[in-house]
């Protein structure tokens, strides 16, 4: 350990305690040192944490628009309700007859068609269980390519709370359907659709979408 060179001169116990000191002081250095560059580095890491959050969660002014646009839509009658058809679990292959077209409730398979987009029909049955759990079903008919990147974007920018699928038996282009309640439209508008998620979803027995 390196020392004053004087201390050679001293008797050895002197020389002793004052090694020691010198040892006990460096080591309360290094120990405020670390405590220091410990605390920094949390900070950092918070720092950095709480500007990933803002920059993730930070709205572009497209979102603010489009969120003001939604606020001022209007479900007025467009929505029509409908009277709930049962909920119970069936087998695979059962037949159920709905009274609705798309149906909005009643009885189902035992597993849920998951959220997302599909380019093929889905079971009924299947999705009927999804709506249970909260979620919104847009199926559609015969509509272009416009309407159709409309409905996706959409599922996509609620991904775990909607179906969008084509449906030939559907007696509209386009249905939106959740737990007991319906609303049919010819053009896709995506405003008018995402104020009927943020009204009716999870209005439903069991309450999964998010």
């Amino acid at each position: 350990m390196n020392y004053p060179q004087e201390w050679n001169d001293l008797p050895r116990h002197e020389r002793r305690k004052k090694i020691r000191e010198l040892q006990h002081n460096q080591e309360n250095k290094s120990l405020v040192f670390k405590k220091i560059r410990n605390m920094a580095v949390v900070i950092l890491v918070l720092a950095l944490f709480a500007f990933l959050i803002i920059w993730l969660t930070k709205k572009s002014p497209k979102q603010t628009e489009f969120e003001q646009k939604v606020k001022g839509v209007s479900l007025g009658n467009k929505v029509q309700d409908f009277s709930i058809e049962g909920r119970a679990h069936i087998p695979l292959g059962t037949d159920v007859s709905y009274q609705t077209n798309p149906p909005t409730s009643g009885d189902h398979l035992g597993q849920a068609q998951d959220w997302g987009i599909y380019s093929r029909e889905i079971d009924d049955k299947a999705v009927v269980h999804s709506l249970e759990h909260g979620g919104i079903w847009i199926s559609y008919k015969e509509i272009n390519d416009e309407d159709k990147s409309i409905l996706e974007s959409v599922a996509k920018e609620n991904s775990q709370s909607v179906i969008v699928s084509p449906r030939s038996e559907n007696d509209a282009k386009i249905a939106v359907v959740s737990w007991g309640k319906m609303m049919k439209f010819d053009k896709a508008d995506k405003a008018l659709i995402q104020k009927y998620i943020n009204t009716y979803k999870n209005q439903s027995p069991e309450k999964l979408a998010r």
